[in-house]
């Protein structure tokens, strides 16, 4: 018996998925050394991302092949823009034409790579490079994320209505909608979706984000006043975000 298309998919890009969930970026936020401050630079990263995808997203959202997966329940940017509102980095002071300033001075600072990833998402021409994308983001964001958004409130404090960006619950049960969403992908090839072109631009997708967190990583530094992750806690961030990273 053949494996499902959507196992295929995990197996194929499981590798350049777990390099990019273990960019320092994202391990030093998730595990409490960095700062709020830090969490909105990711955030001014999404605003632009979430805008480029969900706007493609609508462009396609009558291929037969994106139909399924359309729903505008899981779109994004107008909760990244609250989020960033109330964490006091208003995406209206975002400048996606300015040179990006040091990482960590401001969380309004869009870098080179967000606006290359964005650019990305604007040129694509066929609905299996949507579906890539938008597997790669909401699906992730259903799996890992979660873990994101209940670590930035334990470690950084962040309020409940400053992390809408990680609540589903208009989508329904988790689990279910997860499960549904593959059985989805498994149809592609049967509905005359080319499989491969799917994988392929997963792995570019997977790419793109990598590149956007190590330039994030690059510039961002534990704040001078952070006390250091204990063992116990870095050891919860990192069975949370395993356990929840199964996308």
């Amino acid at each position: 018996m053949a494996e499902p298309f959507s196992a295929q998919l995990k197996a194929s890009t499981a590798t350049i998925h777990d390099e990019v969930e273990h960019t320092s970026f994202m391990v030093d936020l998730m595990e409490g050394r960095l700062d709020v401050r830090a969490y909105s630079l990711l955030l001014t990263q999404y605003a632009l991302i979430y805008a480029a995808l969900e706007s493609k997203t609508r462009e396609f959202a009558d291929s037969p092949l994106v139909a399924p997966f359309h729903n505008s329940a899981l779109f994004r940017t107008n909760r990244i823009h609250s989020d960033l509102e109330k964490l006091g980095a208003s995406a209206a002071r975002q400048r996606p034409n300015a040179a990006p300033q040091a990482l960590g001075d401001s969380g309004s600072t869009v870098t080179a790579s967000a606006e290359t990833y964005a650019d990305h998402l604007n040129r694509l021409t066929r609905p299996e490079q949507l579906i890539a994308h938008h597997y790669t983001r909401y699906l992730g964001d259903l799996s890992g994320g979660q873990a994101i958004g209940a670590l930035m409130g334990r470690h950084y404090s962040v309020p409940a209505d400053a992390l809408t960006m990680w609540d589903f619950t208009k989508v329904g049960k988790t689990k279910p909608y997860k499960d549904a969403y593959r059985s989805r992908l498994d149809e592609i090839g049967a509905n005359g979706g080319d499989e491969q072109l799917v994988i392929d631009e997963t792995l570019t997708a997977f790419a793109l984000n990598g590149r956007l967190l190590a330039e994030l990583s690059s510039g961002a530094e534990a704040p001078a006043d952070a006390a250091a992750a204990t063992t116990a806690g870095a050891t919860t961030a990192t069975t949370d975000a395993a356990t929840t990273a199964n996308i």
